[in-house]
């Protein structure tokens, strides 16, 4: 299993809005659905094969926003757990 999620820059141990996925390909579509809602731009493109690359390594990758002190952090799920202390769901219900 995979996780994605927001991260401020200057708090990445914070996961905002956290999304679980089953494989790399819906782990790209989740990207693109966060990049779709409002007028952002990556700081680099993603692809297939940079994504697939991050999770053979089992690192977290990170994705930044331009522009912005707000990140995207994704990987497998124990990895993701690792690297941040708090899962924060700021959605409303």
């Amino acid at each position: 299993m995979y996780i994605i999620g927001y991260i401020q820059t200057n708090n990445p141990r914070v996961l905002i809005n956290p999304v679980s996925c089953s494989s790399p390909e819906d782990l790209l579509t989740a990207i693109n659905q966060f990049a779709s809602t409002g007028d952002y731009e990556f700081d680099e493109p993603i692809s297939i094969e940079r994504l697939e690359y991050a999770l053979k390594e089992r690192t977290p990758l990170r994705i930044n926003f331009t522009g912005f002190k707000v990140a995207l952090l994704l990987g497998e799920t124990d990895i993701i757990h690792q690297v941040t202390d708090t899962l924060k769901d700021l959605l409303p219900e």
